[in-house]
């Protein structure tokens, strides 16, 4: 028996989004797919939309008109114990799986390189800009300190030294050699090569904001190697340069 693939698509809208409107208006992106259905309406509890394909596909689209926080628990236990009943006891696996809590302040949720989708306990945005090049996010992490987050991929977290470290070669002697740095504005590399006692270190970093961020929130990681751009030791071209006219 083929796994069955269960896909989320989250979003929040504004105070000013009518929620039946829009999922009115997505209906014709599932009857291109073939998939027919219908919306539904209730005056306190928000709208529901849902859509079945002949293949046995569906989708449900659902706006809460709030975060609901209602605990489930006994109705699964219930549903669990009446599904071995009907079934004579032939149910060959029952698994309760986390609820995914969605809607709320903070985003706990980003998916890994390879497709998983890790829960992180992250209380607070520390930072959350646009830049030229790319979303730049900073959150904070109860476990894990600061994490910093490039258009939705977790790229460095204050816990990740032995990380950092792995990346330079775990005990590669630098002292009195050049070094260059291709990326690296997080300040992680950087901030543990010096300590080698280098000769010269250049970094290049296209993203002047990543540096300014990090150098604000992620102090941690890059201590204060990021705070002059230029030195005996450490030289970081600005992006302007870089870049050219």
């Amino acid at each position: 028996m083929a796994a069955a693939r269960h896909s989320t698509l989250d979003f929040m809208l504004g105070t000013k989004a009518d929620g039946e409107t829009i999922l009115k208006g997505l209906q014709s992106i599932f009857q291109e797919q073939g998939m027919t259905g219908s919306v539904h309406t209730w005056q306190d509890h928000g709208y529901l939309a849902t859509y079945v394909n002949k293949n046995g596909s569906f989708a449900n689209l659902r706006i809460y008109p709030n975060a609901q926080g209602k605990e489930v628990d006994s109705l699964l236990n219930k549903v669990e114990e009446r599904m071995k009943e009907l079934s004579q006891d032939s149910t060959e696996r029952v698994k309760r799986l986390p609820p995914i809590v969605r809607g709320g302040a903070i985003d706990r949720y980003w998916p890994t390189a390879d497709g998983r989708l890790v829960e992180y306990d992250i209380d607070e945005v520390v930072y959350d800009e646009d830049s030229p090049y790319q979303n730049i996010k900073i959150l904070h992490s109860k476990q894990f300190g600061n994490i910093l987050i490039l258009s939705g991929d977790v790229n460095l977290a204050e816990s990740d030294l032995a990380y950092t470290r792995a990346i330079m070669g775990s005990g590669k002697d630098y002292t009195g050699k050049d070094v260059l740095i291709l990326g690296g504005g997080d300040g992680g590399i950087l901030c543990e090569i010096v300590k080698l006692k280098p000769k010269m270190v250049t970094m290049v970093e296209t993203d002047q904001m990543v540096i300014d961020a990090c150098k604000k929130s992620m102090r941690k990681t890059c201590g204060d190697v990021l705070d002059n751009l230029k030195g005996d030791l450490v030289e970081i071209p600005h992006a302007a340069e870089r870049l050219g006219p």
